[in-house]
């Protein structure tokens, strides 16, 4: 079983969907889907802008945020707080932007003042993860939003294994770009990204000068009011996350994020009871757990334990700190899985420390 921030355990019904025959992609069965896919997932974002589809993994759709919206020579603020936050800004750098970097502690909330010092009146945009995957940290995007619209710069926020399983109002928080994944909270198969940008943004994408071609954003907008995407898509992953939408409709996306908070409240009830386990990070994401671990346990050795006498897998850190773990609590699972895991987690912790 997987309880890695990605991907994460689908249900059977949703695998159905992956295996199913496929229509044409220019015909009027998928080009229905994508028009109602949109909507929908308008409501995910909750934004009255149109996201886009994109067949691309989240890193592709932090490309296109970088090649619609930054030039080379244009000075922007990354605000990193782990592997993620890296990943910001090596690709600003690598796309010729001039980056000014905030760094936190692994695990630390930003500091809000000093993300504002750094902001001076050319920066171009701020560049934030909402959730730090690498460590836990949830972020908070409505302070980051309110800075940015005071500063009069755009926020730009990878939202990928946030959106489903936190509060996030696109439109509220002031946000001018936001990307989310198929395989995180939404809990489908990998394949997909989804990338919405505000009306501020749509203004300066024109003046961008940079060339880009499969991420060019205009192309996408100017075929997905019929329903199209520009080339050829992840299909199935596409007739997932439809069907996944439409469950979060009918739901309600208060109480589908609301499961995901229930599961991580439950799971970290259970662990920090014992004064051996506490927090890692300061303010945690309801996708994942991470846990700080006893003084004698290193994270590898827990995780291979668990992964080789039970077949249940936890990823191992990116940010290789061997004093925490993360687990997952997106996907098809249970309290009552995370209980065993919890009580596997005590046993691998006693088995390593002998």
């Amino acid at each position: 079983m997987l309880f890695t921030p990605g991907p994460t355990e689908v249900e059977q019904g949703l695998r159905d969907i992956g295996s199913m025959s496929l229509p044409y992609f220019r015909g009027k069965e998928y080009t229905d889907t994508i028009q109602e896919l949109t909507q929908d997932l308008k409501y995910l974002f909750q934004t009255t802008c149109t996201p886009l589809t994109l067949t691309s993994s989240g890193t592709g759709a932090m490309e296109m945020a970088i090649q619609n919206l930054i030039d080379v020579g244009d000075p922007v603020v990354v605000v990193n707080c782990g592997t993620f936050g890296t990943k910001w800004v090596n690709m600003c750098k690598t796309f010729g932007a001039r980056v000014t970097e905030v760094k936190s502690p692994l695990g630390k909330l930003p500091d809000i003042n000093v993300i504002s010092d750094a902001i001076t009146n050319g920066t171009k945009a701020v560049l934030v993860t909402a959730h730090e995957t690498s460590t836990g940290l949830l972020n908070d995007i409505n302070a980051m939003g309110e800075l940015a619209r005071q500063k009069d710069t755009l926020l730009i926020v990878d939202a990928v294994s946030s959106i489903g399983a936190d509060h996030f109002n696109f439109d509220e928080f002031n946000c001018d770009c936001a990307i989310v994944s198929s395989q995180k909270a939404l809990a489908c198969m990998p394949g997909l990204s989804f990338i919405v940008f505000s009306e501020k943004a749509w203004k300066i994408i024109p003046t961008v000068k940079r060339g880009r071609c499969y991420f060019d954003a205009v192309e996408y907008m100017n075929n997905i009011g019929r329903g199209m995407l520009p080339y050829t898509p992840a299909m199935q992953a596409t007739f997932q996350v439809h069907a996944r939408l439409k469950l979060i409709r009918k739901m309600g996306l208060s109480q589908y994020i609301e499961a995901h908070a229930k599961r991580a409240s439950s799971f970290r009830s259970r662990m920090t009871a014992s004064d051996e386990f506490s927090l890692f990070a300061e303010r945690q994401s309801n996708s994942l757990t991470s846990l700080t671990l006893p003084d004698n346990c290193m994270m590898s050795e827990v995780t291979a334990y668990i992964g080789q006498k039970y077949n249940w897998y936890i990823a191992p850190n990116p940010t290789q700190d061997e004093s925490y773990l993360r687990i997952s609590h997106m996907g098809n699972m249970t309290d009552y899985e995370l209980s065993i895991l919890a009580d596997r987690i005590e046993e691998a912790c006693q088995y390593v420390s002998r």
